[in-house]
């Protein structure tokens, strides 16, 4: 939130404390100030009077002025249309730093010029504060003394504190809240306006409220029969515009000031473009309607809508319609004020994209008593500066809990907790400056919370308070007493680390994904179950916990190719909870090439089988050794692998995982040309137990090699053949090799698999012996599988 020193200083006497000084103790107080600027960016800026301004005698459109800066005058060559004499201007002097350029002497076609006539433009003023001929041209005063600071004359003589909006202050949208939190800081006293009662003043009325559906829990509405419209107070502009918001008129003014003031947003119609004198609230409307940003917004069933009769006049919550905003000839208005369901809110305006200084304190926690202040004093300023007056009873719709909450705490219980010997008058004073109303009976003192404060409910958050305002540095260093224990990691742990160096070691990048995600991608492929939905979340993006890793891995590689990195293999190792279950995957997912070409025009590009061959190198480092496993093709992986490059992976025929391409309508969606995938369930597969590794010599005796070629049917196993050759080795095939695949539309439905075995013992082995083994296998890969021997 933009906070205006300015506006600040009418409710709390900053005099002596430099906006420097109030930010850094903000900050310190737990609030975050992100920084502070000035309306106008530029140095050594003066008001200047335009003495004299005579064409320049080598341009058409340049104009060589004469300018009293108050102790001196300057020679100013100035090409804007609207330069004359008689003007007060806004000068950079000669050494100036604006906010793109520094300022200097100079010949201007001949003609010395020193210093520059400046545009708002140039001043860093922004184009939404500025009327049209502002924007074209310099910007002139009104008579000011020459030499004097500029900014006062503009009004922009301002600095605007950037606070960030941490989740649980949302009171922080308001800056009476604000003044009570600086005044507290700096035991300076508040300043709030009285704001007279106007709920039940006036004539009774015969305008109506209501509301279609439960996410609007108040609905106030005032019917004021005369108004004027003009010009808003110099004072309101300023403030405004420090804050961030454009002056329109005073009608509009007002009530974009009594929102900063109270943190309850507000609208008025134009009575005379109502249809009929009744309001309501509904959430079943769909319809594209035109916002007061002249924008058209398609509206869906659940986005909360005002009516007036059938007519939707408001995105309840974010923005009024253009049919009955205030125009120059209003002369009547309705006030509304309303609180709405702030999920609701958040919802719609996230999806419409529209973020406005309504939505952004209707998705908060809200000040109930705000509601009410807001009409009050929006009455109250229409009066002083509308000649408001006709005014009708408030209606109401629905009702607020306006009870105060009250918290106990002792006095013994704040030192314990922070470790301090604060006097209890020191404490009994924090209450007070924070406008607690504290009342001190024995030991205990109850606070009674303000309206505003919606962080507070318990002890602790009474602790956290005193602390935050008494300062952090009253804590006195300390070291914790601890029982010295052995560091060490678990069986899981160890084995976690195992699988991190393997893979790191084949190339991979380790990754960590959100765990949060929304609906859509908790579906699909090896799903743990029903998602876990969190309660309050920060984002509809962000609501679910994730039931699998596809999703989140698939993000990685589409966001990495979008910045033109688009080889690269990537793993994540996480926890995957639903209600009831939790398990732990492993995800892996690539594109392009493990290993890019050398000068030896080597490379291994990243397909299944790169995959798979990383895969069995892990899980033989685990301990599980090849034979275990099996890669089952013959699965429907939906859309989200290729259903011809896929393949489920089971160990003891129990299923692990899954391993394949990604299917091509997905790598159409994420712009990528081709990507390789697999997630291992491990608790599964390390709940399995494994076989230890053991440790072989090198062989002293030599290794007798062997090629075997076949032909078989294609539907037959790979692995089925292989099982059958070390049936019939006898134990003497000590390695085996697939070297070629061939297929051919000569060979039809057959195919042709090449192997390389090699044979060995703890002694020498005779040809004949190798020459036997040779026979046997091939006749077992006859007899069982029917093969062709070539």
């Amino acid at each position: 939130m933009l906070v205006s020193r300015k506006l600040l200083n009418r409710y709390v006497d900053l005099e002596g404390i430099s906006t420097q000084e109030l930010a850094d103790s903000l900050t310190n107080a737990g609030l975050e100030v992100e920084g502070v600027d000035s309306l106008i960016q530029g140095t050594n800026l003066v008001v200047g009077y335009v003495e004299s301004c005579e064409p320049h005698p080598d341009s058409d459109h340049l104009n060589i002025t004469q300018v009293n800066l108050g102790d001196m005058h300057e020679q100013i060559v100035c090409g804007a249309e609207n330069i004359a004499a008689g003007q007060y201007v806004v000068v950079a002097k000669v050494g100036a730093e604006l906010k793109d350029m520094s300022i200097k002497e100079t010949k201007v076609r001949g003609v010395q010029s020193n210093g520059m006539i400046c545009s708002l433009n140039e001043l860093g003023v922004a184009e939404k504060f500025q009327t049209e001929s502002q924007k074209t041209g310099i910007v002139t005063l009104p008579k000011s003394e020459p030499g004097s600071d500029p900014a006062v004359a503009l009004g922009l003589d301002d600095e605007i504190l950037d606070v960030s909006q941490t989740p649980n202050r949302s009171d922080f949208m308001s800056i009476f809240a604000i003044a009570h939190e600086v005044a507290a800081i700096f035991e300076r006293e508040v300043k709030i306006p009285e704001i007279k009662n106007h709920m039940q003043t006036g004539t009774k009325s015969d305008f109506q409220v209501s509301s279609e559906t439960e996410k609007c829990f108040l609905f106030l509405a005032k019917v004021v029969n005369s108004v004027t419209v003009k010009e808003s107070p110099s004072w309101m502009r300023e403030v405004l515009i420090g804050s961030g918001i454009k002056p329109i008129n005073n009608l509009v003014d007002i009530s974009n000031f009594v929102m900063l003031e109270t943190g309850q947003p507000m609208h008025f119609y134009d009575k005379k473009a109502l249809d009929t004198m009744t309001l309501s609230v509904a959430d079943n409307l769909n319809q594209t309607v035109v916002a007061l940003d002249d924008h058209e917004y398609k509206l869906e069933e659940n986005d909360l809508v005002i009516l007036n009769g059938d007519k939707p006049v408001g995105i309840a919550g974010i923005m009024g319609l253009g049919n009955t905003m205030i125009q120059d000839d209003t002369t009547a208005i309705v006030i509304e004020a309303a609180r709405f369901n702030h999920v609701s809110v958040r919802k719609t305006a996230t999806r419409l994209g529209l973020s406005t200084d309504s939505s952004q304190r209707f998705t908060k926690p809200m000040d109930n008593m705000a509601t009410f202040n807001a009409v009050n004093r929006a009455v109250d300023l229409l009066i002083e500066y509308a000649d408001a007056s006709g005014i009708e009873d408030t209606v109401q719709y629905g009702d607020v809990d306006l009870e105060l909450k009250k918290i106990k705490i002792t006095s013994d219980k704040i030192n314990s907790y922070l470790g301090t010997k604060l006097e209890n008058e020191t404490i009994v004073s924090v209450f007070e400056r924070l406008n607690f109303n504290p009342a001190v009976s024995g030991d205990t003192i109850e606070c009674t919370v303000p309206s505003y404060r919606k962080d507070l409910d318990i002890e602790v958050d009474l602790i956290e308070e005193v602390i935050r305002i008494v300062g952090y540095d009253i804590l006195e260093e300390t070291l914790p007493l601890l029982d010295l224990t052995m560091g060490s990691l678990n069986p899981f742990q160890r084995t976690i680390r195992q699988i991190e160096s393997v893979l790191l070691g084949n190339g991979a990048n380790q990754t960590n994904t959100y765990t949060l995600v929304d609906l859509p991608k908790t579906q699909g492929l090896f799903s743990l179950g029903t998602p876990v939905k969190l309660m309050s979340p920060i984002s509809d993006k962000r609501a679910y916990l994730r039931t699998q890793l596809f999703n989140s891995m698939l993000e990685v590689l589409s966001y990495n190719n979008s910045h033109k990195i688009s080889e690269g293999l990537y793993f994540e190792h996480t926890a995957i909870q639903v209600e009831g279950e939790k398990t732990h995957r492993l995800g892996l997912i690539g594109s392009g090439s493990l290993i890019k070409e050398n000068w030896n025009n080597v490379s291994i590009d990243l397909d299944f089988f790169t995959l798979k061959g990383i895969l069995m190198n892990l899980f033989d480092q685990l301990g599980y050794a090849e034979k275990r496993f099996e890669f089952k093709s013959d699965c429907d992986f939906g859309e989200t692998l290729h259903p011809y490059k896929s393949a489920q992976i089971l160990i003891n025929r129990k299923p692990i995982g899954y391993i394949g391409h990604v299917h091509p309508r997905l790598l159409k969606e994420n712009d990528l040309k081709d990507a390789v995938y697999a997630e291992i369930d491990l608790d599964v597969l390390l709940g399995l137990k494994g076989s230890s590794i053991k440790a072989q010599p090198v062989a002293k005796y030599p290794i007798m090699t062997r090629d075997l070629a076949v032909l078989c049917d294609k539907d037959i196993a790979v692995k089925d053949l292989i099982q059958s050759i070390e049936k019939g080795s006898k134990r003497y095939l000590v390695d085996l090799n697939v070297f070629d695949v061939f297929t051919s539309e000569k060979l039809g439905d057959k195919k042709s698999i090449a192997f390389q075995l090699s044979f060995g013992q703890n002694r020498t082995l005779e040809i004949e012996e190798i020459n036997a083994i040779m026979e046997d296998i091939k006749t077992l890969l006859v007899e069982k599988h029917n093969v062709e021997i070539r």
